[in-house]
């Protein structure tokens, strides 16, 4: 009697790869990449075309293997932040602006949005306004702060506050 089964399927560039589970359950396991952000992007969050605006972007691979694409870190975070969001979430990418250009962030300059370095209450605006600079190292982020001014987070310390300031800065700005 077969119990474990094995297949590969290839969708949009993304691979799934799995094996099923004892009792007839399949557990499918995603390898997800991020994708490059063309023109006609939308932000899954506010609906806004992803190249039109400068700062890091964002991609989320869920487990079922939809890759979802954000304007920003922020709404990345908006996203990230809402409860049914956690089951869903596979992988998820930030740039990496210690490599890549501010207004025209490369597909090349994507990492794991969990080892990041973050920076927030800094001056430089992104597709939402006030966002969160993002880094591949501490080095690249401080040296970011010794020109702009902000704080310093990681990935598990940006929360529904860190957020809402973000907003609330935006709407200083505006006014």
């Amino acid at each position: 009697m077969l119990t474990r089964r094995k297949f590969i399927i290839v969708v949009g560039g993304v691979t799934l790869a799995g094996l099923a589970g004892c009792g007839g359950e399949e557990e499918v396991a995603v390898v997800c990449e991020p994708q490059p952000i063309v023109p006609g992007d939308e932000c899954v969050v506010c609906g806004m075309f992803i190249t039109e605006y400068p700062g890091p972007k964002a991609q989320v691979c869920t487990r079922n293997g939809q890759v979802l694409k954000f304007c920003s870190t922020s709404d990345l975070f908006v996203w990230l932040l809402q409860p049914d969001s956690v089951p869903q979430l596979r992988k998820a990418y930030v740039h990496d602006m210690g490599i890549t250009d501010w207004d025209h962030p490369s597909d090349d300059a994507f990492i794991d949005a969990e080892v990041a370095v973050y920076v927030t209450e800094h001056p430089v605006m992104g597709a939402m306004g006030p966002t969160l600079a993002t880094f591949g190292s501490e080095e690249d982020a401080r040296a970011f702060m010794a020109e702009h001014e902000g704080r310093l987070l990681r990935f598990d310390e940006i929360d529904v506050q860190v957020i809402n300031d973000l907003a609330r800065a935006h709407i200083r700005r505006t006014m």
